[in-house]
């Protein structure tokens, strides 16, 4: 039979030693033996109650829950019935994923111009990541900009209301005005637009992209190549 010390099987259930440690100090998960050394050697059974251990933790069980329940006289039915109320949970779930994905699939192949760039390499796929990742830092920035303009509003008003002067807010709304345009510029020049006709990149003017309609993802646009007007998805500009 394997054992493990605290380091092997932390490797190996991917927790942290802390973890383990902090488990037998809970009464969870003895060690099976310990060394001349007071070190710590589990086996293939304590691999096996740790990894029940981690699975009740994912379904939202407290330690002393999950220690209640594998101690009591009656633990093995407690967790019967909990495992197969998972299983089942997760069965359903995966009918649902599957159906979204059939359904995606099926609207999908009913697009007729809904022609992609293919990703022919590892290359590609690792530059469509990044450019998602890229484009969620932008609107991250953005959104943690927007919230500084509306704390700079927010001050001025109060300071009018208990002090009535009132000139600050007013120079507090002509400062947010100009911070607000100057974001809108930055951001539209952090992203491109794709046509969904055919399939070009392009970015538009930053008068015609501030007044057009729009979605968190989408932008209403005249594209300057086939000059066709669509919600045009956002991509981020990686020139």
């Amino acid at each position: 039979m394997s054992t493990y010390s605290t380091g092997e099987l932390a490797k190996l259930a991917h927790v942290s030693i802390r973890t383990l440690q902090y488990y037998d100090q809970r009464g969870l998960l003895k060690p099976a033996t310990l060394t001349a050394a007071g070190r710590r050697q589990y086996d293939e059974a304590d691999y096996d109650r740790l990894q029940l251990i981690l699975l009740l933790k994912e379904m939202g069980l407290s330690l002393a829950a999950i220690h209640q329940i594998i101690t009591s006289d009656h633990g093995n039915q407690t967790l019967a019935l909990l495992l197969d109320q998972q299983a089942a949970q997760l069965t359903a779930e995966q009918a649902t994923t599957a159906d979204r994905l059939d359904r995606i699939a099926a609207i999908r192949h009913r697009l007729p111009s809904a022609t992609t760039h293919p990703l022919t390499s590892k290359t590609d796929m690792d530059q469509l990541m990044l450019a998602k990742t890229a484009l969620t830092r932008v609107h991250q920035r953005l959104l943690v900009f927007g919230i500084l303009i509306d704390a700079i509003e927010l001050s001025a008003f109060i300071y009018g209301i208990f002090s009535g002067h009132w000139w600050p807010f007013a120079g507090a709304i002509l400062v947010a005005i100009v911070l607000a345009l100057g974001a809108v510029h930055w951001y539209l020049q952090a992203v491109n637009y794709v046509c969904p006709n055919c399939q070009a990149e392009f970015k538009p003017t930053y008068w015609v992209a501030f007044w057009s309609r729009h979605t968190p993802k989408a932008r209403k646009l005249t594209c300057p190549h086939c000059h066709q007007t669509n919600f045009c998805v956002e991509v981020y500009d990686q020139h």
